[in-house]
């Protein structure tokens, strides 16, 4: 084992959360072998490697233990699947527009995967939706952010955007996730169109549509595209929030609006 502590001590350096199949790719060791979890085991002995869940890992720089070492929840949100996106109030703080400290994570993946709790941080998994999986560009409108170091996969802000507006219950409700999107500089709304049309869900038009009329001048919204947007709305009245009876409904985009929400309640104080 001893021959292997200069190259763990490299692959340590580099990845201050890593899950199994990392380290069996960095030694070249196969599937079922059982050197991975000696390396491990062994390591864990040493006082370098900490264990989030089974499979899942982190480093201890020197001079740490396991139960001091503070372990990024954004980059271990990042590894609760492979093909895991940061996204919701999760993106909008990574991109660095969220307005309030959230102790709850949200991701993308294709797969579900059980909602997980460490050190009372949540992280919750959101299935990508289906139109997107199947589409020609299942990545639409994400990016790579570097976090100490780390590569990680999040929605762009144009994405993010229309997500937050589809789901505000997973960017703390409405007033948080207005308070947030209005930080951000600018948008592209070339980008916003591509992936609404992608999409194809008559409601994100419409809320989307709703907002950006509000935000016209912030974001120097042209009236071709409101229309645009318009074009798309729902045949029928729908409730931007499902869970809320009541409402403002508005005619130009047959949105029934919390009311709190269209006069901003949350200004007055």
């Amino acid at each position: 084992m001893a021959s292997n502590d200069k190259k763990i001590l490299v692959f340590l350096e580099t990845h201050p959360i890593f899950t199994i199949n990392e380290l069996r790719d960095y030694f070249s060791l196969p599937d079922g072998s059982r050197e991975a979890s000696d390396i491990l085991m062994h390591n864990k002995r040493m006082g370098r490697i900490g264990v989030v869940k089974a499979g899942l890992y982190f480093t201890i720089r020197p001079g740490s233990t396991e139960e001091t070492t503070h372990v990024d929840p954004f980059l271990l949100a990042a590894k609760l699947a492979d093909d895991a996106v940061l996204a919701f109030h999760t993106a909008l703080d990574l991109l660095g527009f969220g307005h309030s400290i959230f102790n709850s994570y949200y991701y993308y993946s294709k797969r579900f995967h059980p909602a997980f709790q460490s050190h009372n941080i949540h992280y919750r998994c959101v299935l990508i939706p289906e139109t997107l999986q199947k589409s020609a560009v299942p990545n639409f409108g994400t990016e790579r952010i570097e976090r100490s170091g780390v590569k990680v996969m999040v929605t762009g802000k144009e994405r993010t955007l229309v997500d937050v507006l589809e789901r505000p219950q997973f960017c703390g409700g409405f007033e948080e996730m207005y308070r947030s999107i209005e930080k951000m500089p600018y948008i592209q709304t070339e980008l916003i169109r591509r992936y609404l049309n992608i999409r194809r869900r008559k409601n994100l038009f419409a809320c989307v549509g709703y907002f950006l009329e509000q935000h016209r001048e912030q974001f120097h919204i042209e009236d071709s595209f409101l229309k645009l947007l318009e074009f798309h709305k729902p045949v029928q009245p729908l409730y931007w929030d499902r869970s809320q009876k009541g409402g403002v409904l508005k005619n130009r985009w047959n949105l029934i609006v919390p009311e709190s929400v269209d006069q901003r309640s949350w200004e007055e104080f």
